[in-house]
């Protein structure tokens, strides 16, 4: 078979365009630090950092959903906590007007706990970024309603929100409602009239309707102290799931970069061999080429 120059020529072309290919994709290897970035890289590998991602991905909305939910543990607690306070200055107004018999004082307690139901009803319509803390799914208007007389005066209080929660997916197989639950949400409702009922009993001066009153009071805040309980409960699995999507997160994180990075040492040496080879090629070919001219000029 005879091998014409045009043969020859383009044979040489296509060697050079192989490595002058091969050395601009270690080049770029070198400069990305990047070992696979497309399928034909590695196919093994590729699709192992593209399931990492996704993982790592995954685990980031995770991560969006706990701080989102913890939040509103944090807030939920902090209305609690409130609650408890007024609980606490109630109870004592209450001891100390079962013992009053001056008038002035009494009326002075009624006007102290008819400032902590007004306050107690605050807490209870707490929002967070819009978002009523104690009215379930029904978030979006205040929970607690207050029926008032002539003068001004609370008279009730009613629970106007739902028994529904919303749970938030903080985990692949998990979830959390960081809000109080329906049941606590009425309780809240008896607890705000409890107090008013301990406010008309002191501005009645019976102490033994004030005693029973206070009480009553106490029983009613037994369903906050149980929410409380429940929501350091929550923050604590919520945090605790955080710590362990962290530690994933790293994990995937070191994963990916194992399969994807390049070993610089080993790609340098790699890059300066594909320069030499691509320079010799260069050489070889002027020399070929040279040959093949004045070869067509003695047969000419």
């Amino acid at each position: 078979m005879r091998i014409t120059n045009n043969m020859v020529t383009s044979s040489i072309v296509t060697e050079l365009q192989q490595l002058e290919t091969q050395q601009s994709a270690i080049q770029s290897e070198v400069s990305s630090g990047l070992a696979v970035t497309q399928p034909s890289d590695n196919p093994e590998a590729f699709g192992q950092v593209i399931e990492l991602q996704s993982q790592s991905s995954q685990l980031q909305q995770f991560g969006l959903n706990a701080t989102q939910a913890l939040n509103v543990a944090s807030a939920s607690y902090s209305g609690l906590s409130t609650m408890q306070q007024i609980y606490d200055r109630a109870s004592q107004i209450g001891t100390l007007g079962a013992g009053a018999a001056n008038p002035s004082s009494l009326q002075g307690y009624a006007t102290e706990l008819n400032q902590l139901v007004q306050q107690a009803i605050q807490a209870g319509n707490s929002q967070l970024g819009g978002s009523y803390l104690y009215a379930g799914t029904a978030d979006s208007s205040p929970p607690f309603t207050a029926t008032t007389d002539s003068s001004g005066q609370i008279t009730a209080a009613a629970y106007a929100g739902n028994t529904q929660a919303t749970a938030i997916p903080i985990s692949e197989n998990g979830t959390v409602s960081p809000r109080t639950t329906g049941a606590t949400n009425a309780g809240i409702a008896d607890f705000i009239n409890g107090l008013i009922a301990l406010r008309d009993a002191v501005q009645g001066g019976d102490s033994a309707t004030i005693g029973a009153a206070t009480s009553s009071l106490g029983a009613s805040e037994s369903v906050i102290t149980g929410a409380v309980a429940d929501n350091g409960a929550v923050q604590a699995r919520i945090q605790s799931e955080q710590t362990q999507q962290q530690a994933m997160a790293t994990q995937d994180s070191s994963m990916i970069s194992d399969a994807s990075n390049a070993d610089l040492p080993s790609t340098m040496v790699k890059l300066s061999q594909a320069q030499v080879a691509y320079q010799a090629a260069l050489q070889s070919s002027a020399s070929i080429m040279k040959l093949s001219l004045m070869n067509y000029i003695v047969l000419q």
